[in-house]
C-alpha cells in the first residue's frame, strides 16, 4: 500500500489525531517555507509545525517555521508514512519527533522521559485516554509496533538534500534570498 493510501486510511479511522499532535481538520493553509504540492499530513498545534508528503515522494517531511533555518525548515521523519507512525507510537507524539533535527540523544530522551513522568502523575487524564486510544488504533489499523527514531531519524535527516525542495516566491522574500534562476 502506498503512503497516500494509508494518510487515507490514518483519516477514516475515528480517533483524536490532534491528541498525538497529528491535527488534520480544517483547511490547511501553508506557512512560507511549506513547500509547493504539498499534501498536509497533520499539525502538532504549535508554532505552525506540520507534516507533510511532497509530490512525487514517499518520505513524510516536518516543516518547522518557527525554528528552522534554511536548510532545516523541511526535514523528512520517516521513508514512508507507516514508518513514521510507527516512531509516533513510540514518542506517543509528534511534538518530540518535530524537534529531533535539533536535539541530542540524551535531550531528546529527557522528552519523551518528561511526558512518561506526567502521565504518571496522573496530569491531563483525558489527554492520555485520548492517546492511548489513538495510538492503539493506529497501531492496529497498520500493524505497527512503536519503532525508536532517533537514530533512524538523524541518519535520514543526514542524507537529506533540501536543494530539490520546491518553494514560493514568499519563502525566496522572508528569507531575503534570491529564487533560483534569478539574474545574479
Amino acid at each position: 500500500m502506498s503512503t497516500r493510501e494509508d494518510l487515507c486510511r490514518l483519516r477514516e479511522l475515528e480517533i483524536d489525531l490532534s491528541s498525538i499532535g497529528l491535527n488534520w481538520g480544517g483547511e490547511f493553509i501553508p506557512y512560507f517555507c511549506t513547500p509547493e504540492g504539498a499534501e498536509h499530513v497533520g499539525s502538532i498545534g504549535c508554532d505552525g509545525v506540520h507534516f507533510v508528503l511532497l509530490p512525487g515522494d514517499e518520505r513524510v517531511f516536518c516543516v518547522n517555521p518557527a525554528m528552522g533555518e534554511e536548510g532545516t525548515y523541511v526535514l523528512p521523519m520517516g521513508a514512508e508514512l507507516r514508518e513514521f507512525l510507527s516512531f509516533l507510537l513510540y514518542c506517543r507524539d509528534a511534538n518530540p519527533l518535530s524537534q529531533i533535527w535539533w536535539m541530542t540523544e540524551e535531550r531528546f530522551r529527557g522528552l519523551l522521559e518528561e511526558d512518561r513522568a506526567a502521565r504518571e502523575a496522573g496530569d491531563l487524564p483525558e489527554l492520555y485516554a485520548a492517546k492511548d486510544t489513538a495510538l492503539a488504533a493506529i497501531a492496529e489499523a497498520f500493524g505497527l509496533e512503536p519503532r525508536d527514531p532517533f537514530e533512524r531519524v538523524k541518519a535520514l535527516q543526514r542524507a537529506f538534500d533540501p536543494a530539490g525542495l520546491v518553494f514560493t516566491s514568499e519563502y525566496y522574500d522572508v528569507l531575503g534570498l534570491d529564487p533560483p534562476g534569478s539574474p545574479a
